[in-house]
């Protein structure tokens, strides 16, 4: 299986600080090698070692005598491997376009030409993927989205389901808790999509019974309430980071470079040439409007390039309602609480508000005590299920508050995120006592951080 992790570089321009910049906020790693009879050797062994890992490996300005022996070589090791020629004169070359699987002409800004070329061909690439695993499938295809789903879950399951329409597949979504955001409780009454509420005793029926399985906006049964441990879904769309090397059987799309699971979806679509319904596309605008924080936290450029599209074919009157959701008056009794609870560290603060109705209150609580001036770090917990629950913010460009979720909470629960925004739980069976639990969640929190 291919880890799709790794953009590999052979140049005569050592020069290209700038690309792998771009490739390590896409979440990928890079190498470069440059050109010489050396390292055409160095090159092939380390594709030997870690053909699973690459990508991509892109020639740039390279003589033709070593760009043949290369690619030819390299084809051998992996087919699977994408090979682009970037040259200064694209002539017609029978031998070079027969191992290559493309060669382009050099722009002027290199760097960011080829980041944008890489990115268009693998995005068209997971599109092909997607379709093929759906419509592989015999029999149904059952959607699993996050406990307490948001809008962003919801859309993207809707998404899927409108893929699978298109390959004639019978598909049907599935959730636990309750709609944790307004926002969702409202799409849900003014919309007929239908998504059916499972329990510990259904959902094992569901699982013997069903063909395929989908994680969509989460990507492990450990990170809900309801899914047994160890159940291995054949499909997983996330966006969220991780620090575990997760992979689904069939299809696997981790993409913590993008604001929410609806942009992967809406790509998918719009490469499939799938209409989006003006419902769908609501659902799908909102959806990472919510995830993003409206447009200010984890947006990329992936995100910015749907959200016109969106825009022009979305529902204005339900997006008028969404936008004028109420907000649960629980929602501010727990605000309340954090306020009065807040502890602050050298710019960050942390706080317990006790109890919560809703999972995602704790997200609105943390957004808005980011804007406590002199903090640039944010930590909320609250109490639902027997689970501390925590969502973490962060203005400071140096944090990746994903990354300090992950790794403050890996050993004694679930964390992870994006670079401005976290989330994460850990069972309350695992301490003494609430107070003992708090003091815990905190000290793992100021530990990363600092």
């Amino acid at each position: 299986m291919r880890r799709e992790s790794m953009y590999v570089i052979y140049s005569n321009n050592s020069d290209l600080e700038g690309f792998q910049e771009m490739v390590g906020v896409r979440g990928k790693e890079s190498r470069v090698y440059k050109s010489s009879e050396a390292k055409d050797k160095e090159l092939l062994d380390f594709a030997r070692d870690r053909y699973r890992d690459i990508d991509a490996l892109v020639f740039l300005d390279i003589e033709r005598e070593e760009l043949i022996f290369l690619s030819e070589k390299v084809k051998e090791i992996d087919s699977d491997i994408y090979q682009l020629a970037v040259l200064e004169e694209v002539k017609k070359d029978e031998k070079l376009e027969s191992d290559l699987d493309d060669v382009v002409r050099k722009e002027e800004w290199v760097e960011t030409f080829l980041f944008k070329k890489l990115e268009d061909y693998f995005s068209k690439r997971k599109t092909r993927e997607l379709r093929r695993t759906v419509s592989s499938i015999r029999g149904d295809l059952s959607i699993f989205i996050h406990d307490d789903p948001d809008l962003d879950a919801i859309a993207s399951a809707m998404a899927l389901e409108k893929i699978c329409e298109n390959e004639e597949v019978e598909v049907k979504t599935y959730f636990a808790g309750s709609f944790g955001h307004p926002e969702t409780e409202m799409f849900m009454e003014n919309t007929d999509f239908i998504i059916e509420k499972i329990d510990e005793d259904s959902v094992n029926e569901i699982l013997k019974n069903t063909s395929r399985i989908a994680f969509v906006d989460f990507a492990e049964a450990s990170l809900s309430d309801t899914i047994p441990d160890g159940v291995d879904p054949d499909m997983i769309i996330d966006h969220h980071q991780t620090n575990k090397d997760v992979r689904a059987k069939q299809y696997t799309e981790l993409r913590s470079d993008v604001g929410a699971a609806s942009t992967l979806m809406t790509n998918h679509l719009l490469q499939l040439d799938i209409d989006i319904p003006p419902v769908l596309a609501s659902a799908l605008l909102v959806g990472i409007r919510i995830d993003t924080n409206d447009y200010t936290k984890n947006i990329s450029p992936s995100d910015y390039k749907v959200i016109p599209y969106l825009n022009a074919v979305a529902d204005k009157d339900i997006l008028e309602v969404l936008e004028n959701s109420p907000i649960y008056s629980e929602t501010f009794s727990a605000m309340g609480r954090a306020i009065c609870n807040r502890e602050f560290k050298d710019g960050v603060m942390t706080s317990f508000c006790g109890d919560i109705s809703h999972k995602d209150d704790i997200a609105e609580i943390a957004n808005f005590l980011l804007r406590e001036r002199d903090i640039h770090t944010v930590l909320i917990c609250g109490i639902k299920d027997d689970k501390i629950q925590m969502s973490a913010r962060s203005k400071d460009l140096q944090l990746n508050v994903g990354k300090i979720m992950a790794k403050a909470y890996s050993e004694v629960g679930e964390g992870g995120g994006h670079p401005h925004a976290g989330g994460g739980e850990v069972d309350l069976n695992e301490f003494t006592d609430v107070d003992n639990a708090v003091k815990e969640v905190k000290k793992r929190f100021y530990d990363e951080v600092f």
